[in-house]
């Protein structure tokens, strides 16, 4: 009878000698910060998790291989250090732009590190379209009230809006026009770019909008306040860095 080879370490040999140089290079350097990727994500997610993430997300976006290889790793870590992930569940984005990856928070991380507060309930954003039945008022009886209306389909949007349910009763909104979603697009120094999200997922940027206008209202946290604070920004990450991190033999 003949005995059965594993060959799961030579076929991930293969297709590591296969890999585009800078591909390679960006799969080295998130390998190098490892061990201080896993001590950033603490028990939010396993770096196992976090590095299939990261590496599927880097596989559909060539144009991101192309940027500063520090610049996504110094992305991956901000993530990691915010506990979020990359991908599917948009809670921040690599996007680049003059050679560089800037890290950009999307509208779910906001809301998962509201949640973190402990003093959030709940989070809700969404677009209101033409025909929705839709009111609110601020002051001191505000309301909102959306009743979608129909399917979606390409009915224009007509504003977007944030509400949260605290702990402690309180329901604070923001509700948003275009012209002012139009104005914090503008102020976007990544809108221009095709792998921009809010070319490739403007409904999300929208919502963004409204829920960064509601943190006004909400509880703090340093996490949150680092997230802010942080968004369309470069992380200014060196080889330095890296060898501090994961050492020579690394």
């Amino acid at each position: 009878m003949t005995a059965k080879t594993d060959t799961a370490p030579i076929r991930a040999e293969l297709e590591t000698v296969a890999q585009p140089t800078a591909q390679k290079n960006v799969i080295d350097l998130i390998n190098r910060n490892e061990p201080e990727l896993a001590k950033l994500l603490g028990k939010s997610l396993t770096v196992e998790q976090f590095k299939t993430a990261a590496l599927t997300y880097l596989r559909l976006d060539p144009k991101l291989l192309e940027c500063n290889p520090y610049s996504i790793v110094g992305g991956l870590r901000l993530g990691a250090q915010l506990g979020l992930s990359l991908g599917p569940l948009g809670h921040f984005y690599l996007v680049p732009f003059k050679s560089e990856a800037v890290f950009i928070l999307g509208y779910r991380g906001m809301i998962e590190l509201a949640y973190r507060s402990g003093k959030v309930r709940r989070v809700q954003a969404a677009v209101v379209r033409k025909g929705d039945k839709f009111e609110y008022r601020y002051g001191t009886r505000q309301f909102l009230d959306h009743t979608p209306q129909d399917a979606p389909g390409e009915r224009p949007w007509i504003a977007v809006y944030a509400v949260a349910e605290l702990t402690n009763g309180g329901k604070p909104f923001e509700v948003l026009d275009p012209e002012h979603v139009a104005d914090r697009r503008k102020r976007s120094a990544s809108q221009k770019l095709p792998a921009s999200p809010w070319n490739t997922d403007t409904e999300a940027m929208w919502c963004k909008s409204a829920v960064r206008q509601l943190q006004r209202w909400l509880p703090q946290t340093p996490e949150s306040a680092h997230g802010l604070a942080t968004d369309e920004t470069v992380a200014d990450l060196t080889e330095d860095d890296v060898q501090e991190v994961g050492g020579e033999d690394a």
